[in-house]
């Protein structure tokens, strides 16, 4: 359902913008209007743009995405009663590890796999040029991370926002782990890291600090004005999901 919902999104970000930039590259005249200069793979595909609807949604229901694959799997294992006799083989820490890694690799890809899809038909239908800063088609200046990166190598400054965005991904499909104590329903499990980056995205909004909401910092496109948002999302994200998961998992009777 994660990979079916993502490639939904990605999909039509292609039939809208990039089969759209496709066919303005092919029908101008480059050489006649030299101030003319062709939109690319790196700018075109679903996180590269400036203004794409597409990706808002897509960054918004990252949470979500992340979360339908494996995030709530501990609390069906409980539920349903699985855990009384895997308990009797193997010890809490043993599972509570193995649990957290695979929900945040589960969560990683289910982000990643539409991204990368999306940017392999950007590469098919765009060419991989430099980009260029005099009239730039998405947000990326001198005052982003990476952009001298972005301006001389940008496939290798897009998997470096892609290698971000799994993180991410990994790390809201943790959150709904911490967060399967504190509901006898799955479904508050599911959506709470969706609520959570909402919640910080309109604080960061009103603010004026939207520089630190990952909707729009993952984006490739937005870029990071700071590594500080992206250090803090992934170590208080990381620490604190496994040192509630690990703890309420260790002390909570399941028989």
């Amino acid at each position: 359902m994660s990979l079916i919902l993502g490639g939904i999104i990605a999909a039509a970000q292609v039939i809208q913008y990039q089969c759209r930039n496709s066919y303005w590259n092919l029908t101008r005249n480059m050489e006649a209007a030299s101030i003319l200069y062709p939109f690319s793979a790196a700018d075109s595909w679903l996180a590269g743009g400036a203004v794409c609807m597409e990706a808002f949604i897509y960054f918004l229901l990252i949470p979500i995405l992340a979360v339908l694959p494996f995030g709530t799997s501990y609390f069906s294992d409980q539920t349903r009663g699985f855990l009384k006799g895997l308990y009797t083989r193997v010890s809490r820490r043993d599972y509570l590890t193995a649990k957290y890694i695979a929900v945040f690799f589960s969560g990683g890809l289910a982000v990643f796999l539409p991204l990368i899809l999306n940017l392999l038909c950007a590469l098919v239908l765009l060419p991989n040029l430099l980009p260029q800063c005099v009239f730039p088609n998405n947000l990326i200046c001198a005052a982003n991370l990476f952009y001298q990166v972005y301006f001389s190598h940008p496939i290798l400054y897009t998997v470096i926002f892609l290698c971000i965005d799994f993180v991410m991904g990994g790390i809201w499909a943790c959150t709904a782990l911490a967060c399967s104590f504190i509901s006898d329903y799955k479904i508050v499990a599911a959506v709470c890291p969706f609520f959570l980056q909402l919640g910080i995205h309109v604080i960061c909004t009103m603010l004026n600090a939207i520089d630190y909401s990952s909707i729009y910092f993952t984006q490739s496109g937005y870029g990071m004005k700071s590594a500080v948002a992206l250090a803090a999302y992934v170590i208080i994200g990381l620490t604190s999901t496994w040192a509630i998961f690990r703890k309420k998992g260790e002390t909570e009777d399941i028989f």
